[in-house]
């Protein structure tokens, strides 16, 4: 890999950076928050399957009043479940569910914090009606509630508030805002722009199982410089509406400083995808025939719908059938039937330094291992860990140990082009793996399943 700044280089803008910015490169340029703090926070998965419920959390660590957007995307296309405004209180947290309902799935919460719309006392379920319904939307997959059942969120702020009249209805007094109501027939909300500062947590519970997979939100800050209010149910701003077109990502030791003018797209997604670009994900797995241990791996592409659906009109069959993409995004063919599919290699490993290629079974006739949903779930010699109906499986005869899965299949697509002509390889991808175990020797009383997760590790290939 060629280092776009060398050693002396990378060191003088360090020590320059750290009394200007803090890190080196530019100081308003889009990045991945390392101490889990941002404007943006990317929730890799949420499940209602195998008895699990996800709860998840997210924390205003700041003096300002905040207003976020929320939004709930199922797995397979990223077509929008759930959304609405949440406005945080300075030092403020809002805690949500979701749980399992007969159809779909259904956001609950107990939490003060104001929201429009307010949510139901017994919750809101999520609906199907951006891939349901009219040809117009229809994407040619599952067009059911159940396909709510597992997906990922974000949670993005549209800026600080700051009409004292706001702020006042926001406000806990003894742990009550002073008045949510009021909110709910505000027109337009002027902003000022965002600070940052939020943190968010979630956690995959299956409470008859005894199993807990809990993990961080994936930070991104210096997403936008000025703010954007939008009404409850609005589609904007998504991930990729960011109005920063200069990404810094840390690799080698240093940082590659890039920017994008996106002239193919219409939004800013470039800047945040070359964030999240990975040429590689690595993490073990864990298949103790002692322990009936299982392992499955979540991989979210968060970006992936902004590329492969745009301009896409879902009454014309033709262009629901995987056509290409053009040259300069990460993904292979746009949505159709089965997916959009971008094939990937595998590189499974043993404990004692055996090795073996892998692949994804079953396939169909002519096709390799591919990663075709936006949430994915790997699961590991059917583990099913997570029940997902968005999983691929990988047959290995190894009980343990590590999978190497390279995103690159095609350096003339899965790659970013930055306007200096930096080459961003892989895909952008997000994401955790998932053990359970069993004890089967544990006493009456000792508790005997367990579970664990573990990020994901990555590499990345700029040129």
């Amino acid at each position: 890999m060629m280092n776009v700044f060398k050693r002396k280089s990378v060191y003088a803008a360090v020590l320059a950076g750290l009394g200007a910015v803090g890190v080196a490169g530019t100081a308003s340029a889009v990045h991945i928050n390392p101490d889990g703090l941002g404007q943006v926070l990317i929730y890799p998965y949420y499940t209602v399957r195998a008895g699990n419920d996800t709860y998840l959390s997210v924390v205003n660590t700041t003096a300002s009043t905040k207003a976020v957007k929320v939004r709930f995307l199922e797995g397979k296309n990223s077509r929008e479940v759930l959304d609405f405004n949440l406005y945080l209180s300075p030092y403020d947290v809002w805690t949500g569910a979701i749980v399992a309902n007969t159809d779909g799935a259904t956001l609950v919460t107990a939490d003060k914090s104001c929201t429009t719309p307010a949510i139901p006392a017994l919750g809101q379920p999520f609906v199907n009606y951006a891939y349901a319904g009219n040809s117009t939307v229809e994407d040619g997959e599952d067009a059911t509630l159940d396909r709510t059942r597992e997906g990922y969120f974000e949670i993005i702020e549209m800026g600080d508030v700051t009409n004292t009249a706001h702020t006042g209805y926001i406000k806990h007094n003894n742990g009550t805002p002073a008045n949510c109501g009021a909110l709910q027939s505000i027109a337009s909300m002027t902003l000022a722009p965002p600070s940052g500062g939020l943190a968010g947590e979630a956690s995959l519970l299956a409470p008859a199982l005894g199993t807990d997979f809990s993990y961080d939100a994936v930070a991104i800050d210096n997403w936008r410089t000025t703010p954007y209010w939008s009404d409850p149910g609005s589609l904007l701003p998504n991930i990729g509406f960011g109005d920063v077109q200069t990404s810094n990502v840390f690799t080698n030791g240093g940082v590659v400083t890039s920017t994008w003018t996106d002239i193919a797209q219409s939004g800013n997604e470039d800047a945040v995808s070359a964030v999240m670009m990975h040429n590689n994900v690595i993490n073990e797995f864990m298949l103790d025939v002692a322990t009936l241990s299982g392992t499955d791996w979540v991989a979210t592409l968060p970006t992936k719908n902004l590329y492969v659906t745009r301009d896409t009109n879902y009454n014309d069959p033709a262009l629901r059938d995987h056509l290409p993409v053009i040259r300069g995004v990460p993904f292979a063919e746009r949505f159709g039937v089965g997916g959009s599919c971008d094939p990937i290699t595998l590189s499974l490993h043993d404990r004692e330094e055996a090795s073996a290629p892998g692949t994804f079974s079953p396939l169909p006739p002519g096709q390799v291992s591919s990663l075709c949903w936006e949430a994915n779930v790997v699961t590991f010699n059917n583990s099913d860990v997570l029940a997902s109906t968005n999983s691929t499986n990988v047959n290995t005869g190894y009980q343990n140990g590590w999978l190497q899965m390279g995103l690159v299949n095609d350096v003339n697509v899965n790659v970013l082009i930055s306007d200096e002509l930096h080459q961003y390889y892989g895909l952008p991808v997000v994401g955790f793996a998932v053990q359970d175990y069993t004890n089967n020797n544990a006493a009456p009383g000792i508790m005997a399943t367990y579970g664990g997760n573990f990020v994901h590790k990555f590499t990345r290939d700029i040129q």
